[in-house]
């Protein structure tokens, strides 16, 4: 008996993406699986981090359409968003206090149904989070004494607290060190076991090393699917405006 495909957590058609008057992308029609790493790769100002929020509802689409686990943004409520898809933001500010304990369990406030507090398996899955990300230890810290790298992991710790099907990461490797990078870059392959990932990223090496799929954005184009099929030298040219040869695996930059 042959199996029914697997609907795709996140498609679009002919999607839009508009800053002002701007265009940053246009005639999207892109589909996400479970079980898939994509990386979104393209130079500054692009529109990567722009998309990342239009996918998460932090800002309208201008065309297109856009479906989670194959049904209409526009016919989902918020609790249903928060259970399909979140977002690991690029920038995290905070205005006051607040121990990294708390600060992740806001993450569980789409299983928060009907109750204010937390339960013990909102604290277990929190506790679980942190040590996935190295920082277990910083339980108890004040969330305004972290480094710049130490507060986007605690940042993805309440992403894994939430436990979206669909993950937006907006430059999770941004601030960390070489061992950090790697270290986020290898959970995120994990995590495409069980969901499907999408990071903006700046770094192509890590991107071609890690992920399974990448959509590149270049001006008024953009190329999307497997990194063996897209990352081309003849591609990444097209996208960032400069020559790319290939050395030892790895992509240089001329």
């Amino acid at each position: 008996m042959s199996q029914m495909p697997l609907l795709p957590l996140l498609q679009t058609k002919n999607l839009s993406v508009k800053m002002g008057q701007r265009t940053l992308v246009s005639g999207l029609d892109w589909q996400v699986q479970s079980g898939e790493f994509w990386c979104v790769l393209g130079k500054n100002g692009v529109g990567k981090s722009s998309l990342l929020s239009v996918l998460a509802g932090l800002l309208p689409r201008s065309g297109g359409t856009l479906q989670f686990a194959a049904q209409s943004i526009d016919q989902l409520g918020d609790l249903q968003l928060a259970r399909l898809r979140g977002l690991m933001m690029q920038h995290q500010s905070d205005a006051f206090s607040h121990s990294v304990a708390d600060t992740v369990l806001i993450g569980r406030t789409p299983y928060r149904v009907g109750r204010s507090w937390d339960e013990e398996q909102d604290i277990k899955v929190a506790h679980q989070a942190l040590a996935r990300v190295g920082l277990l230890d910083k339980l108890h810290a004040d969330i305004t004494q972290l480094s710049g790298g130490e507060r986007q992991r605690v940042a993805l710790a309440g992403l894994l607290a939430q436990d979206p099907g669909l993950m937006l990461l907006d430059e999770p490797t941004a601030h960390q060190d070489v061992a950090q990078q790697l270290a986020i870059m290898r959970l995120a392959c994990e995590l495409a076991q069980t969901h499907a990932l999408i990071a903006s990223c700046h770094d192509i090496n890590l991107a071609m090393r890690f992920a399974t799929h990448v959509l590149v954005l270049g001006e008024d184009q953009h190329w999307q699917g497997r990194v063996a099929e897209v990352m081309t030298v003849q591609i990444l040219a097209q996208a960032f405006g400069c020559s790319f040869s290939l050395r030892g695996g790895q992509f240089i930059a001329e």
